[in-house]
């Protein structure tokens, strides 16, 4: 009997050692997945790392069988988590039915092997349709009798997955539009900086032929960017020519703002000379609103480009523009006891008799002036064939015995 239990001791120890021994040839510590042009998929540790030439693949695979691949044949090497290269090894193991693939599913949740368990749920679908488990587990929803994707089921509302989050076919067409749109802005911007650094070199002529023949609402943003940033005065005219050119609302918005902001007086008036040429409304109300600025240079650069408008709608604004009042930050230069003083002589030829201030020592002061905008009266001369000077009541007078002219000759009519 001691024999006999010795015996089937050492037969035990043979077991377990083989067990061992297969435990490690089954799992190797360093997997990966071999993904091949015929699109089917080896799993095992690359014997051959250190091959200088990869000609091809010594592959031990999962299943404890050395092969050899050739480099050809191997379309991409992936590396797997360890989790991943136990599931090749154990997926054999559970049958395909409802019952199996729903234990491998449910392995596969418990340790976070997303792919896997998509894969195993849609064959549980391939086996039983109905498995209502698997389909929730998928997405599904039960609507009107069948199982639907969340996707089928946005659809059948109106609704498509982009970018995101699920949009109705008129948002997408505009997040389309809006994309084509910035794609095409970024390409002018790169030709109009390109152009731009031809001009004089070898290639100036090619290049203002290039910017002259710009007639493309998209290029406007470039166009503007240039306007505002360019140092060339010279550069500047010939991009409102091209704005000109293409007179779009946003074309005309660039040069409304250049023909105020521009510090070259040529530039102002280039821009001017094409916008009375356009007239348009929006650069009516765009120097009206300009009219109510806290600057009394802006004030009067607007009532300039109004004078050359020559728009009726503005006489009321510039009646009301006719004398304003605008605010100035006196800071004194010196030490102590010396003075500032400012006078009441505005930018742009603007006058305000009397006005002015004065500051003796101390910190910075404020100080508010009245000016008369001589820009100002004259575009009102231009625009109405009228001049009561600086009387705006005098001015309000004689608009409102206008209005009332006309709204008397509109009810006869």
């Amino acid at each position: 009997m001691r024999l006999d239990f010795t015996i089937s001791m050492k037969r035990l120890a043979a077991v377990l050692i083989v067990a061992v021994v297969t435990s490690v040839v089954v799992r190797p510590a360093a997997a990966e997945v071999f993904l091949l042009t015929s699109g089917r998929r080896v799993v095992g540790e690359l014997l051959n790392k250190d091959e200088s030439s990869r000609r091809k693949f010594v592959v031990r695979t999962t299943s404890g069988v050395q092969i050899t691949l050739d480099a050809s044949r191997v379309k991409q090497g992936l590396h797997t988590r360890p989790g991943e290269l136990e599931y090749e090894t154990i997926r054999h193991e559970y049958p395909d039915t409802v019952e199996g693939q729903w234990k491998l599913a449910e392995w596969c949740r418990e340790r976070r092997l997303v792919k896997q368990r998509k894969g195993r749920l849609e064959r549980i679908i391939e086996l039983d349709g109905d498995h209502a488990e698997a389909r929730r587990a998928l997405g599904y929803q039960h609507h009107g009798g069948r199982w639907l994707t969340r996707e089928q089921l946005m659809a059948q509302r109106g609704y498509k997955y982009y970018k995101g989050r699920y949009r109705t076919a008129q948002e997408i067409e505009l997040l389309e539009q809006k994309r084509k749109t910035n794609v095409a802005e970024k390409d002018w911007f790169a030709k109009l900086k390109r152009w731009r650094g031809w001009l004089g070199g070898a290639k100036d002529l090619q290049g203002r032929k290039n910017i002259k023949a710009v007639n493309d609402p998209m290029a406007v943003k470039a166009l503007a960017a240039a306007l505002k940033k360019d140092d060339s005065p010279a550069a500047r005219i010939l991009y409102t020519e091209v704005l000109a050119q293409i007179g779009t609302t946003e074309a005309v918005k660039a040069l409304a703002a250049c023909s105020i902001e521009d510090p070259v007086e040529e530039v102002r008036l280039t821009c001017m000379d094409h916008l009375e040429q356009i007239k348009s409304h929006e650069v009516t109300a765009y120097y009206v609103g300009k009219l109510r600025d806290k600057k009394n240079r802006v004030v009067n650069l607007s009532a300039v480009a109004l004078g050359r408008m020559k728009d009726p709608s503005a006489v009321g604004p510039l009646i009301d523009a006719l004398v304003t009042t605008h605010k100035f930050k006196v800071s004194k230069p010196g030490g102590s006891g010396s003075t500032t003083t400012t006078f009441g002589t505005g930018p742009g030829g603007s006058g305000a008799p009397g006005g002015g201030g004065m500051s003796m020592g101390g910190g910075p002061k404020i100080y508010t002036l009245k000016f008369r905008n001589q820009q100002v009266l004259d575009a009102l001369v231009a625009i109405t064939g009228r001049n009561f000077n600086f009387d705006q009541r005098a001015w309000k007078y004689w608009y409102a015995a206008q209005k009332k002219t006309h709204a008397i000759d509109a009810r006869r009519d």
